[in-house]
């Protein structure tokens, strides 16, 4: 254990403010522990077993001294508590009833006793083997995904059957439809009113002072009170006990473990225990879904994180030391946890303390527990359950949605009706629910606009750029994001089917679909997406597809190969938006006649002369840089400069076609940034400056090139600055048109 946690443990011992409530919260939890161990023995020792549960109750108890005092000196929540729990309880019961009934009949019924302390220690075990796997790889953050509003639920539905616990504990009658006419008898309510009068006193009490002596000070005035009460009605501790005010039923003796030696070893009977290892192996499971839940939980009471590794590796000690000692599984208890911290009380002395009383009653005797009232402790369960349903009922409404906090509200009353498992089980359903519906109004379009806005990075002349421009509406391009699901795909397909279908306005004659940030797909989008091609074949639309996942491709095509031969598959927008655009300029007619032709000439003939402009001025440039220029040619496919390579020069593209192709990793794809013709220019004036270049410039055609060194360049400043001045009045418009180029429309 660190040295600060042995600092804080003398510092707490040595302050009474510390240490007086932390004893009292750890005494009325040993009590509590006591009376649930004692309880979950009965539970797995029961029917013809039966008459072994007080001396199970000593492995069950010493299960409960060992995990609270491991948890308690090694936990990152000072205050945790850690005994064997109900829910590996259930599934054990199950388990020692199949060992009973094997062994039944057999001359020494202290054989199936001994199978069944046998699947404890190993289920027990196992668990904690689960808890270091889980710790190991870090799988406990997992429950760091849990809905808020789930573990809202599971909260109140804790504190519900803390209020539920209480009445049993209180009256000796469950609290149920079944049971209301019994509990609302006027025996059951008189014994019933104390708890509530302390749970009443308790709630104001913190409230108004939440000082550390209000527990420990209203435990005294509360049995001063029951003191008074019995002399006041002239009863004697015996007569209390008859009537049912103190606890009782402890079991007698003044050593309860150890139950068994090595001698007890012989009685096992694997023949009936191998028959239930299946059964077994869900203890583990059920022991660490549950742990994750209660430190979900903790980590929300507490309003801080847990550092969850931690408490897996000490959990799983804590089994480990437990099941050596025969205890069932268990894990760190949220109720108990939190009635520390609820009290004013966060030391690890709570546990500590609960730990000695626990182990006092283990090896020393639990009888003199019984004489303790029973109003008290079931007071004490009560006012943490109804604390825990003001937290998670009423105080957290303003933090949540209405939608949301139904959803506490019903997984309380699934709880209430069906059990905690099933309650917790619903809330995970209906979270996961209400995520669909909220993911699917989430918008999957993120720009729905035409090729008037978007275009692709390939040169055209200007009567191309002009009839691109005034046909482009017909090509609508939908850039989806997110994650592709039933929901998400028909939102996608109700705005193909609105572009399909428009108010005013022409139908599109392509539809692009680009999917380069999609993160995912289902088979219910595989299936939306066949029908969209249905609908858009129908209305006479083309669909190209650009970077979308292979997975999906080839899903459609096995789906359906008839329609997903009707669609292209383009590796990216940009090649998709080409193939759009050349489909458009191929649906021109060939030969323009009467005022169309002149139409179109009058429109692009401004624009053309300031390309013959463009083009003269390079030509011209070209001569008066002759003597500066190295010439050079390139075949197609020429990589005349590689991406990440710092540019010497300047690139002047003479004649042919040329890109640049940029690689967003070594095994990425190829995104084309800029397509080059005669007239441009690509490269650096100050390669001393420069950055590596972002793309790669690579001949489409067979090019002939200039180059211009920087040190060309240089010395054309030094020789000739009119020279120099040229060619930057030229090489500058043609970097601002870069930048310009995708903004801004043609000229009209």
């Amino acid at each position: 254990m660190p040295s600060t946690h042995w600092q804080d443990l003398l510092h707490d011992a040595s302050t009474p403010s510390r240490l007086v409530p932390a004893m009292s919260s750890g005494f009325v939890i040993a009590l509590l522990a006591v009376i649930i161990q004692l309880s979950l023995a009965s539970l797995i020792f029961s029917g013809p077993l039966a008459p072994f549960a007080p001396s199970a109750a000593g492995l069950t108890l010493f299960g409960g001294f060992a995990m609270c005092l491991v948890v308690a000196l090694f936990s990152s929540f000072p205050p945790s508590v850690c005994l064997p729990q109900d829910a590996p309880a259930a599934v054990m019961a199950a388990v020692a009833a199949g060992i009973a009934a094997t062994t039944a009949g057999a001359a020494n019924p202290a054989g199936g006793y001994a199978t069944v302390a046998a699947a404890m220690v190993l289920s027990t075990m196992a668990t904690g083997v689960m808890f270091l796997v889980l710790g190991r790889f870090g799988l406990g953050n997992l429950m760091r995904y849990m809905p808020y509003p789930v573990v809202g639920g599971f909260m109140a539905g804790i504190g519900w059957l803390l209020i539920q616990g209480s009445v049993g504990i209180t009256t000796g009658v469950s609290l149920s439809f079944a049971t209301l006419p019994q509990l609302l008898a006027a025996d059951k309510l008189l014994r019933l009113l104390p708890a509530v009068l302390l749970t009443l006193a308790l709630l104001t009490a913190m409230k108004r002072w939440g000082s550390a002596y209000v527990l420990p000070g209203t435990l005294a005035l509360a049995l001063g009170a029951f003191g008074l009460y019995l002399a006041f009605t002239g009863q004697t501790g015996a007569d209390a006990a008859q009537a049912g005010l103190l606890l009782g039923g402890m079991p007698e003796g003044s050593m309860l473990w150890p139950v068994f030696g090595p001698a007890d070893l012989a009685l096992i009977r694997w023949d009936a225990l191998w028959p239930q290892v299946p059964q077994l192996c869900t203890i583990p499971l059920v022991a660490a879904i549950s742990f994750l839940l209660n430190a979900s939980g903790l980590e929300t009471a507490a309003k801080s994180d847990l550092d969850l590794k931690r408490e897996m590796y000490v959990n799983a000690a804590a089994n480990l030391v437990g099941g050596a000692g025969g205890s069932q599984a268990g894990y760190t208890a949220l109720s108990l946890s939190l009635l520390g911290p609820k009290t004013g009380s966060d030391s690890r002395l709570v546990g500590l303390s609960c730990a000695l009383f626990i182990g006092a009653a283990t090896f020393l005797g639990a009888s003199v527990l019984g004489f303790f009232p029973r109003f008290i402790l079931g007071g004490m369960v009560l006012f943490l359950g109804v604390a825990t349903m003001l937290d998670w009922v009423l105080a957290v409404r303003r933090q949540v949605s209405l939608v949301e906090y139904g959803l506490i509200l019903s997984i309380l009353c699934a709880i209430g009706f069906f059990g905690f498992l099933m309650g917790v089980g619903f809330g995970l359903v209906m979270a996961t629910v209400i995520f669909v519906i909220k993911y699917s109004h989430l918008p999957v379009v993120r720009q729905d606009t035409d090729a008037t806005v978007l275009t692709s990075a390939r040169s055209r002349s200007v009567p191309d750029r002009h009839i691109l421009f005034e046909r482009g509406k017909g090509v609508r391009v939908l850039r989806i994001t997110g994650y592709l699901f039933f929901g998400s795909a028909n939102v996608l397909s109700r705005t193909v089917s609105g572009h399909l279908a428009p108010h005013n306005g022409p139908k599109p004659s392509h539809l692009v679909l680009d999917f380069a940030e999609v993160d995912g797909f289902d088979s219910s989008a595989v299936n939306c997406f066949l029908r969209l091609l249905q609908r858009c074949a129908a209305a006479g639309c083309e669909v190209v597809f650009a970077a979308t996942p292979r997975g999906l491709q080839e899903q459609m095509r096995k789906s359906s190969p008839q329609d997903a031969e009707g669609a292209r598959f383009l590796p990216d927008l940009d090649r998709a938006l080409e193939w759009c655009e050349d489909a458009v300029l191929a649906r021109r007619e060939p030969h323009h006649s009467g005022d169309g032709q002149d139409t179109l000439f009058d429109r692009c003939v401004d624009d053309m002369m300031l390309h013959l402009e463009a083009g003269e001025r390079f030509e011209a440039l070209l001569e008066r840089l002759h003597d500066h220029l190295e010439r050079r040619a390139a075949v197609a496919g020429e990589v005349l400069l590689n991406q990440g390579e710092v540019p010497r020069g300047i690139w002047l593209l003479v004649s042919g076609q040329a890109e640049e192709l940029a690689r967003s990793a070594p095994e990425g794809t190829v995104v084309r940034l800029r397509s080059l013709g005669p007239g441009d220019m690509a490269g650096t004036t100050h390669p001393g400056r420069a950055l590596p270049a972002p793309a790669s410039l690579v001949a489409v055609t067979d090019c002939a090139l200039a180059f211009l060194s920087a040190e060309a360049l240089r010395r054309l400043e030094a020789t000739s600055p009119a020279d120099a001045l040229a060619f930057y009045s030229l090489f500058t418009p043609l970097v601002e048109a870069r930048v310009a180029e995708k903004a801004q429309p043609p000229h009209a």
